[in-house]
C-alpha cells in the first residue's frame, strides 16, 4: 500500500469522525420539537435508499441470514436509544456515552465469539466505565429531574451498539459491507419506525431540513468510513473515531452552550482515554477489513 493512499484514508477518516458528531448535532436541532425515534427512522431511510442506488449496479447477496438480522436489531435499537439520548440530553454527552461501544463490543466478542478477554481489555472497560459514571454524576447534579433515566438509556446505547459491532466481526466473514449496512437500515427502520409512526409530528419545512441533512450526512459518512477502512488498520481507526464524541462535545458547546460540569469534563477525558486504550489494543493485531 502506497503512503498517499494510507493518509488519505486518515484523512477521510478523520473527516468522517467528524461528520457524525455533527450529525449529531443537527439531530439535536430536529429533535427539538420531532421525537427522537422519528429523527432515527428518517436517517434509517435514507439509509436504504443509499443501498437501494448500489443494488442496482452490484446485487446484494445475504449469506449469513442470521447474523445480518442480529447486526440490524442489535445496531438499530443502538441508535434508536443514541437519538432518543441526544433529544433529552447535551448532544456531546450522549455521544460520549454512545462512543465508549468499543469497550463493550470485547465483553460480547468474549461471551459469545469465545475471543480472550485479557486484562488490558478489562482495565480499558474499568477506566471508561468510570469515566461514564463520573459523567453521569457530573451531569445528573446540573440536570433536571429524570436525567438519570437518559443517562442510562445513552449507555444501553453502547452496550447495544458493542453487541452489534461483535456480530460485524463475524458477519463479515461470509458477508459484504453494503449487506451488512442495509441490514443496519432495514432492521433500524423496522425497530423506530413504530414509535416513530405513533408519535409522528409534521414537520416544517425548516424541519424536512434538518432531517435530509441528518440523513445526508450520515450516509456520507458511512460510506466514506467503509472506504477508509480498507486502507486503514483497525487500531487507528478506533482511536481516530473518537473525534466524533469531542467533535460533538465541542459543537454541543458553540451551537446550543452546551456547558459541560468540571466533573463531566474529567469523567469525558477519562472515558475517552478508556475506549482508545481498549480500541488499540483490542484490534492492534487485525487487520482492515475489504470495503
Amino acid at each position: 500500500m502506497k503512503a498517499p493512499r494510507a493518509a488519505s484514508a486518515l484523512a477521510v477518516l478523520a473527516l468522517c469522525s467528524l461528520l457524525f458528531g455533527l450529525m449529531a448535532v443537527v439531530a439535536k436541532a430536529a429533535a427539538a420539537r420531532l421525537p427522537g425515534p422519528q429523527v432515527a427512522f428518517v436517517r434509517f431511510l435514507f439509509g436504504l435508499a443509499a443501498c437501494g442506488s448500489i443494488s442496482i449496479r452490484r446485487p446484494l447477496r445475504a449469506r449469513n441470514v442470521v447474523g445480518l438480522v442480529l447486526r440490524g436489531l442489535f445496531g438499530g435499537a443502538a441508535v434508536l436509544c443514541y437519538f432518543l439520548t441526544i433529544e433529552h440530553l447535551p448532544v456531546g454527552i450522549a455521544t460520549l456515552l454512545n462512543y465508549t461501544a468499543p469497550v463493550f463490543t470485547a465483553v460480547w466478542a468474549a461471551l459469545f465469539l469465545r475471543e480472550p478477554l485479557d486484562a488490558s481489555s478489562v482495565g480499558a472497560l474499568l477506566l471508561a466505565t468510570c469515566g461514564v459514571l463520573l459523567v453521569s454524576l457530573g451531569t445528573s447534579r446540573n440536570a433536571p429531574v429524570g436525567a438519570g433515566h437518559w443517562l442510562l438509556v445513552g449507555a444501553t446505547s453502547a452496550v447495544l451498539s458493542g453487541a452489534a459491532v461483535a456480530v460485524i466481526r463475524e458477519v463479515r466473514k461470509t458477508d459484504g459491507a453494503w449487506e451488512i449496512f442495509a441490514a443496519f437500515c432495514a432492521g433500524g427502520a423496522l425497530i423506530s419506525g413504530v414509535p416513530a409512526v405513533r408519535g409522528w409530528l409534521s414537520p416544517s419545512a425548516r424541519e424536512w431540513g434538518l432531517l435530509a441533512a441528518v440523513g445526508a450526512l450520515s450516509v456520507v459518512a458511512q460510506l466514506g468510513f467503509t472506504w477508509a477502512m480498507r486502507y486503514v488498520r483497525a487500531a487507528p481507526a478506533g482511536i481516530i473515531q473518537q473525534l466524533t464524541p469531542v467533535g460533538a462535545l465541542a459543537l454541543g458547546w458553540l451551537v446550543y452552550g452546551d456547558r459541560i460540569p468540571p466533573l463531566s469534563a474529567a469523567g469525558a477525558a477519562l472515558a475517552l482515554t478508556g475506549v482508545s486504550w481498549g480500541a488499540w489494543h483490542i484490534s492492534r493485531d487485525v487487520l482492515p477489513e475489504d470495503a
